[in-house]
């Protein structure tokens, strides 16, 4: 699991010099390798390359380098400088166990590695700064560095066994030309889960070669096999076993003349108040832990001993994962961004395979063609949406007009409060020669006013008229606004289609098929959907705005369609605006 939040100036203060949060217990993990290390090309061009120092840590925390230097552009406010954006790994429950009260120094590593290499994509893809173009306009470029502190912690705040490592991202990055400016991380933020899936992947990947067998859960992540609920459930929480032992700790420190936990420490945490997390050596926490799986009569899974070799499984795996993920991203839209196919292949194949594998098999995926260094599409996404377009373009003169010009115009003389573009809408619609038309309009623009009068003069020349759109909750809202029979679009495609015989349409006249929210249609499914308007000889009316979340990317159909000369009427002017303002 992955969690991003982002430290202010006075938060730095309070957590890393205050508290001394990220550092005050590595002096107690015995584990081998380093619990706090730099990390990133930024880090190497600052010198950080030997054992981490808490003061050069704390100066970067304030804008400055080793030596002193600003890594801003800008004097900073202290007040309300961004001092670093911080980047949380935590390991699955069972795999903490395994590590921490089984010692495996080798899930130890493998949670370091996942890290690493989550980090590394960070590093290259999303790490990003402002800067100012000549021409005055502010772009984000990507620097592909970061300055970054690893500080790998081994309980939570209620001292049971939690894997986790905090990433602290300075707020810093290096231009080119050795400039050093701000870390933008909206990227980074932005593909989070995306990260925290690379994360849980490469840990259950090198478990899996470990010997390990995992068990992927609901919630996308995974445990290790043999770890049942009730062991994990009761490192979960604060358990009564390890409250006591820690209380007979302090009573032991008291007795010898140490200096006792403070009160505040012991207290259950209230529900918006975390617990100050507490130092408890670990061969405290150790003996502790035991003795609560010894009162609650608990067993551990014998650790695996064998390493398996598991390269050959990965490059199939990751084919096969590969193919998955960019079909399902070309079903969407037929332009995409990599990191699309790289989400639903690692939710699919969650530790099939190592991230390097995946990333060779999509480099020479024969179905994938590159576009630019931010996107791709498929052999696939290119004839879907070739076929779809030849759909449109094959409906253009080949349908008769709905009404005349003289009975439209007198059903729009009834409606004066129309705005020129709904009743050029509606004009457009009732007397087209084509087959399949589109509606664009911003919402607020007055649609579904005008799709019932549009479907009143439909249903009075005799055609039958429904509503499809993309949600349940869209086609309910659809029909309440214009009284026409509605369903999802998913439903009309599983819908089967009648015999040949019952579609002879000699004397009866074509059926409607308004699309509402027609920017949401992935293309996969606009595809499919004009197929079947051409088995049932309907005619399609697609509304909507490309300027929904999910059209903004090149290569959504409905986006596509216009661009390939669909014939649209276009709702500019926002009645619900203009109405809410007077």
């Amino acid at each position: 699991m992955l969690s991003i939040a982002n430290v202010s100036a006075a938060q730095a203060e309070n957590y890393y010099e205050a508290d001394d949060y990220y550092t005050r217990d590595l002096d107690d993990a015995d584990t081998g390798t380093p619990s706090a290390t730099w990390y990133g090309k930024g880090a190497t061009k600052l010198g950080l390359t030997d054992d981490f120092n808490q003061s050069t840590f704390q100066q970067l925390l304030h804008g400055e380098g080793p030596n002193g230097e600003s890594l801003h552009a800008r004097k900073i406010d202290p007040d309300h400088h961004r001092a670093a954006t911080y980047c949380t790994f935590s390991a699955p429950k069972s795999v903490s166990i395994a590590a921490l009260i089984q010692g495996d120094a080798r899930v130890l590593a493998a949670h370091d590695q996942a890290v690493r290499t989550a980090l590394s994509i960070l590093e290259t893809r999303y790490a990003q700064t402002r800067i100012r173009r000549p021409q005055g306009e502010r772009e984000r470029v990507t620097t592909g560095n970061v300055v970054a502190a690893i500080f790998r912690h081994e309980t939570s705040r209620e001292q049971d066994p939690q894997l986790h490592s905090h990433c602290v991202l300075i707020n810093a990055t290096q231009l080119d030309n050795g400039q050093w400016r701000g870390l933008s991380n909206e990227a980074i933020v932005a593909h989070q889960k995306l990260l925290g899936e690379i994360y849980q992947n490469e840990l259950a990947y090198q478990l899996r070669q470990h010997g390990y067998d995992i068990t992927p859960t609901a919630t996308g992540q995974f445990e290790l096999t043999g770890y049942g609920a009730e062991l994990l459930n009761t490192f979960s929480t604060r358990t009564q076993q390890i409250e006591t032992y820690l209380e007979k700790w302090e009573q032991k420190l008291t007795e010898t003349g140490g200096a006792p936990l403070h009160r505040s420490q012991q207290k259950q945490a209230t529900l918006d108040t975390r617990r100050r997390k507490t130092t408890v050596p670990r061969s405290v926490l150790l003996t502790g832990w035991a003795e609560t799986i010894q009162a609650q009569g608990l067993t551990l899974p014998e650790v695996p001993t064998q390493d398996i070799d598991l390269s050959q499984t990965s490059q199939t795996a990751a084919h096969a994962a590969a193919t998955l993920g960019l079909d399902h991203a070309a079903e969407r839209e037929s332009v995409f961004k990599q990191a699309k196919a790289e989400r639903f292949a690692l939710e699919h194949g969650l530790g099939q395979q190592n991230l390097a594998d995946l990333h060779q098999a999509l480099r020479h995926h024969p179905n994938r063609i590159v576009i630019d260094d931010q996107r791709l599409t498929t052999h696939t996404a290119l004839e879907r949406e070739r076929e779809t377009i030849q759909m449109m373009v094959g409906g253009q003169g080949q349908v008769d007009p709905i009404a005349t010009s003289a009975e439209v115009n007198q059903q729009l003389s009834d409606a004066l409060s129309l705005t020129s573009g709904q009743r050029e809408a509606i004009w457009l619609s009732a007397t087209t020669c084509d087959r399949i038309i589109a509606w664009q309009g911003v919402a607020g623009s007055g649609k579904t006013h005008s799709l019932n009068l549009y479907a009143r003069i439909a249903q009075d020349q005799g055609h039958d008229v429904t509503g499809y759109a993309p949600s349940a909750q869209a086609a309910n809202v659809l029909h309440q606004d214009t009284g026409i029979p509605t369903d999802t679009v998913a439903h009309l495609l599983h819908t089967p289609d009648p015999a040949p015989a019952d579609l002879n349409r000699s004397s009866r006249k074509s059926p409607i098929w308004i699309v509402d929210e027609a920017g949401l249609l992935s293309a996969k499914d606009a595809h499919a959907l004009l197929q079947k308007a051409e088995v049932h000889q309907a005619r399609v009316v697609l509304v909507g705005d490309t300027r929904q979340l999910s059209a903004v990317e090149a290569g959504n159909p409905f986006k596509s369609l216009q661009e390939a000369g669909i014939q649209t009427a276009i709702l500019g002017y926002c009645k619900r605006s203009c109405n809410e303002v007077q």
